[in-house]
């Protein structure tokens, strides 16, 4: 667990210089994401996250739902960036990743979105969408 949390950590701090750097940030908080998924430590994903994440779900729920993701998806096996938006507004400068992945028992499209803040990207928010989630 202390392995995931410093990679969450050191994920956060490189962005927030250029659409670049905040996107190679982004690539990196991903792979903690998966990282931390696979090693079951839900709540951790949760705890470094956004306060706009905490906002939009409960840790007890949150766990739930990631729990059951990982129970109907499997293992992440692979996956890649297909599109990407830096947007930095007066509500808030947030980066957002499209990513094609492939689970043990099926494929999924997943979008990322990471706050910018104080040069730290953080977990915002965390959608999938795969047939395997509704057929099983």
């Amino acid at each position: 667990m202390k392995r995931i949390l410093i990679l969450l950590s050191l994920a956060s701090f490189v962005g927030g210089c250029s659409p670049a750097a905040d996107t190679k940030a982004a690539e990196e908080g991903v792979t903690s994401f998966h990282d931390a998924m696979e090693a079951g430590e839900y709540a951790a994903i949760y705890d470094q996250s956004s306060s706009d994440m905490k906002s939009a779900i409960s840790r007890d729920d949150f766990i739930k739902l990631l729990a059951g993701l990982h129970d109907k998806l499997g293992a992440f096996k692979a996956g890649k960036t297909t599109s990407w938006n830096d947007n930095a507004t007066t509500g808030g400068h947030y980066v957002t990743l499209s990513r094609d992945a492939q689970f043990d028992n099926g494929p999924g499209t997943e979008q990322f979105v990471f706050k910018v803040d104080k040069g730290r990207t953080v977990l915002a928010g965390y959608h999938i969408n795969s047939n395997v989630l509704i057929t099983g």
